[in-house]
């Protein structure tokens, strides 16, 4: 049966990839000998990082598994938090991959859960879900956060391999005196992650199935600007990252072994005009701003109505429901920036009474569904994928690909695009 390594590179659209990929050589050879999803795959409605990430494993639309956005309502303590792998309804690729008997392995994916893999390491970035809200109250979800951050091992093969002095322990870039710091140690912990994954890989009992990400291409858009010379440096590190773990497989003969399958969880681009959303909408208005998609809490019929003349006066449309699960339709209300607009709805910066003015990211996602810019980047590789190219797939498809290529049973309608 074979074996399936999912490496999630951040932030990389299908466009970005085609523009970069004369500087990726790893990537372009592995699409060139594969299938390339030319095109990209389709992002959730919300193109942002929580829900792109569950759409890789759970082969349902948000509607069903329920992450429809990175910071999602939460009605028992009334107010947006972050969504976290507890949150996702149904099961998911790792889950039904322990229960049918194959190993199951995540360094640093976030959305796994702890107990259905066999060996286990959260994302090094786990803690920025705790910082960022430091400020505000304490939610009985941080502590899923917590347990999403640490390393679960009970079979001791992680822990054997630090005692071993094979693998070492992951840097942590929230410690980091300054932002430049904290950025390249980013790719410092990105590299850990592939080297504890690639040990894993090469070891006695390895993985069926493999789950790894490259966090840093997104922060480094986010920060410098997506077309900047440190987010293509950033790109081609994760490139270079990908390379060396193929290379660690080679040497350890069990190259052969693993289908790969890379991607992304959303794209990215430009949306340079923050629209202050705090100085528009009523002070007593809860919102959570995901790019240039917008959540309001719908109080009753007159606050939806005052919330949408508002909004459609900075023109801003109205959204569906169809998106979020049924039992909470109707308690948000969904909005869009104009089509092609480079909108991202924002917090003011403290003390300003703006309306808008510049945003706080150089680039961003969460774009208005439709766009080119937010599909996804897909590569698959392995001996059972003649190469070949596809125009473009749909984020249901990807958890039944992986599930075809490793022999799994799904509950899922959606069809593999291999």
């Amino acid at each position: 049966m074979p074996k399936l390594i999912m490496i999630m590179i951040d932030g990389v659209s299908a466009l970005h990839f085609s523009q970069q990929r004369a500087n990726l050589p790893n990537l372009d050879l592995l699409a060139k000998q594969g299938l390339q999803v030319e095109y990209g795959v389709s992002p959730e409605m919300a193109g942002v990082s929580m829900p792109g990430r569950t759409s890789i494993i759970c082969g349902t639309p948000p509607a069903e598994h329920g992450i429809y956005a990175n910071q999602i309502f939460d009605e028992s303590q009334s107010l947006f938090r972050w969504a976290h792998g507890y949150d996702i309804r149904g099961k998911t690729i790792p889950q039904l991959a322990k229960e049918q008997g194959l190993r199951v392995a995540s360094i640093g994916y976030g959305m796994s859960r702890p107990e259905d893999c066999h060996a286990y390491m959260g994302p090094w970035w786990a803690d920025d879900m705790l910082m960022r809200a430091r400020d505000e109250t304490p939610t009985p979800s941080d502590e899923h956060w917590r347990k999403a951050g640490t390393m679960y091992d009970p079979e001791g093969q992680l822990q054997a391999l630090f005692d071993q002095g094979i693998i070492e322990q992951p840097v942590h870039p929230n410690t980091a005196s300054d932002t430049a710091e904290r950025m390249q140690l980013g790719l410092l912990a990105d590299h850990q992650m592939l080297d504890i994954g690639a040990a894993l890989a090469c070891s006695e009992q390895a993985p069926d199935l493999l789950l790894l990400e490259l966090g840093m291409p997104d922060y480094y858009m986010h920060k410098y600007g997506q077309f900047s010379d440190l987010a293509s440096f950033s790109l081609r590190h994760a490139g270079a990252m990908v390379g060396i773990l193929r290379e660690r497989l080679r040497q350890a003969d069990c190259l052969d072994d693993y289908h790969f399958m890379i991607l992304s969880d959303h794209g990215h681009t430009a949306l340079n005009h923050g629209v202050y959303i705090n100085n528009i909408l009523p002070a007593d208005t809860q919102w959570s701003g995901e790019g240039s998609v917008l959540f309001v809490v719908r109080q009753n019929q007159v606050h939806e109505d005052e919330v949408s003349a508002i909004l459609a006066s900075h023109g801003i449309e109205r959204w569906n429901d169809e998106h979020i699960p049924k039992d909470m339709q109707g308690q948000l209300i969904t909005s869009m920036a104009p089509p092609n607009s480079d909108m991202s709805f924002e917090k003011s910066p403290p003390g300003s009474a703006a309306l808008s003015g510049p945003s706080k990211y150089l680039s961003n996602h969460g774009l208005r569904p439709g766009r080119i810019e937010d599909f996804r980047f897909c590569i698959c590789h392995g001996s059972s994928i003649k190469p070949q190219t596809i125009s473009q797939a749909k984020a249901i498809q990807v958890a039944p690909t992986m599930a075809k290529i490793l022999g799994i049973r799904t509950p899922w309608q959606a069809q593999a695009f291999v």
